[in-house]
């Protein structure tokens, strides 16, 4: 039979839980326990994000008895809709975290966490005043910012506090699909978003916007994105796996989805689109899991 899995987003939940499985020896010790930090790709409400489509998989996964991971599993989930990874990774933010990560026996940490910093008021306060210039130029006043190294250096106070907390524990996270719908907003609808619908009609944009005037062609707009999302891998994840790939990784979801159907806006997947992502997250998760809880 297959076992379901627990989606618990407050912290007195998860805690109540917890305790419960731990009076029952045997059954907590198949029950992955999932610490999730991060922002929209693991808790936007438009869609199946996902996270969503690894705590609840599709009725077809269900069926055949392979839901999260095939072990099923409880989540403690603290993410949010437009986080930075300099917010909440940042020391006050970190702290908060790690009481909650050494209290409780993780198998498994999956973060969310970087892509809002490289966009919205970040490009809009970099390219203002700007005329136009090549993608080459744009990008190089990325790096020059800073920003990126910002970022890494939040993930590195995470990882390295959950490592002192908790030696041992996998911790993945995931890059950025190449955006496809620059400068499209998503439209919402009380079936996707609930009754905020009622009072905002649409989401986004958060790059197209704030860079068409010194990138006026699309195609460039979409070159400079996906070369951010690469500055964001080659800056960002691939040094942290390098120093600390006792624990840390990331799964590369770059080039899945690369049709416009796929896209719910600028930033985000739809359901169908998240799915496809989650296939390939959840393969590698399933390998670090397995091996953690042998």
């Amino acid at each position: 039979m297959p076992s379901p899995s627990m989606m618990l987003t407050r912290a007195g939940e998860f805690r109540k839980v917890y305790r419960a499985l731990k009076r029952k020896p045997a059954l907590f010790q198949q029950t992955p326990i999932v610490f999730c930090e991060g922002d929209s790709w693991f808790s936007t409400p438009a869609a199946m994000n996902l996270l969503d489509w690894l705590v609840y998989p599709s009725a077809a996964d269900n069926a055949r008895g392979v839901p999260v991971f095939g072990r099923g599993g409880s989540f403690f989930r603290t993410e949010h809709s437009g986080d930075l990874a300099v917010d909440i990774f940042s020391t006050k933010a970190t702290r908060r975290l790690v009481d909650w990560f050494e209290g409780f026996e993780f198998d498994l940490v999956l973060l969310s966490a970087g892509g809002n910093d490289f966009v919205d008021d970040f490009l809009k306060a970099l390219f203002q005043g700007d005329s136009a210039m090549s993608v080459n130029q744009a990008i190089a006043k990325v790096r020059q910012s800073g920003r990126y190294e910002e970022v890494r250096q939040a993930y590195l106070r995470l990882i390295k506090a959950f490592k002192a907390a908790r030696p041992g524990v996998p911790i993945v996270a995931h890059t950025y699909d190449y955006p496809v719908k620059l400068g499209e907003a998503g439209g919402l609808t009380l079936a996707n978003i609930g009754a905020v619908a009622l009072i905002k009609n649409t989401i986004g944009p958060w790059i197209g916007n704030h860079i068409r005037h010194v990138l006026p062609l699309v195609p460039d707009q979409q070159a400079f994105a996906r070369q951010l999302i690469d500055g964001f891998v080659s800056s960002v994840l691939e040094p942290l796996r390098n120093e600390h790939g006792d624990v840390f990784d990331y799964v590369d979801l770059r080039g899945t989805l690369s049709r416009r159907e796929l896209w719910f806006d600028e930033m985000h997947p739809t359901s169908a689109g998240f799915h496809a992502l989650a296939k390939v997250f959840a393969a590698e998760l399933k390998r670090k899991l397995d091996f953690h809880l042998g």
